[in-house]
């Protein structure tokens, strides 16, 4: 049975208008994306969750614990944007499913994690926003435990800003691991938008290796001495050489 035009664009008019901002409250307690007891309009419920992957923007605040995206829920992987807050996990598990996001922010220690026991397929490029970031503070996204992963030619694209400045010593930091394996890939990793100037005090490097069917996302970084602790160093080891030899 064919809609007539006038009742399209009605059924149109509909989705705009649920067009919205929402904010994850967990009021239902059950940590389940597409249960709209779950997130506020302006706060407080209208009876929808984030829906549409054009229009609805999904905020999920610090410390919300695990909340999981299943395609036991109607349109699942069809939100805009969706932010999650530091100390907060967003599991992507269908059983069968498509993720139509634009991005993803990840604050602080923020995780997202993509999992599947049959299919998980990449319905568009998207961005993952790390914003900025340290060697202790810094969101990850593991997309490793998928049975079939389709990611159909798409591209991730990875913002961000490492704080150089509050980098001591040296180590790695790993931002992604995601299986290496794919159905119609092989997925671009867009590595240009993180911000990782070395400096005169720290080198860094953001790299992608493939280990052991894994494809991970590093940064290695290494601090340089300043030039007047090393010459104290110097000076001070020469100074012990000195006593050593009048003994």
């Amino acid at each position: 049975m064919k809609l007539s035009a006038f009742c399209v664009f009605c059924c149109m008019l509909g989705g705009i208008s649920q067009a919205a901002t929402y904010i994850w409250s967990g009021a239902a307690n059950n940590g389940i994306y597409g249960d709209s007891g779950n997130w506020t309009v302006n706060g407080s419920p209208n009876g929808y969750y984030p829906q549409h992957s054009a229009n609805d923007d999904a905020v999920i605040g610090q410390n919300a614990g695990t909340i999981t995206w299943s395609d036991s829920e109607a349109f699942f992987g069809a939100t805009n944007t969706i932010q999650i807050g530091s100390g907060s996990t967003l599991v992507c598990s269908p059983a069968k499913g498509d993720l139509n996001v634009n991005s993803i922010t990840l604050e602080g220690n923020a995780h997202l994690v993509f999992e599947s026991t049959n299919a998980f397929g990449l319905g568009r490029d998207f961005t993952l926003n790390f914003g900025t970031f340290t060697a202790s503070e810094h969101g990850s996204w593991t997309a490793t435990d998928i049975t079939n992963f389709w990611v159909n030619h798409h591209s991730v694209h990875f913002t961000g800003t490492l704080d150089m400045n509050s980098l001591t010593g040296s180590g790695t930091i790993e931002l992604a691991s995601i299986k290496s394996d794919q159905w119609d890939g092989p997925l671009t990793l867009d590595l240009s938008g993180l911000n990782i100037a070395s400096t005169s005090q720290v080198q860094a490097n953001v790299t992608q290796i493939t280990e052991n069917g894994v494809t991970k996302v590093i940064i290695n970084y290494e601090t340089v001495p300043e030039p007047a602790t090393f010459s104290l160093g110097i000076l001070g080891l020469g100074g012990l050489l000195l006593r050593r030899r009048r003994k």
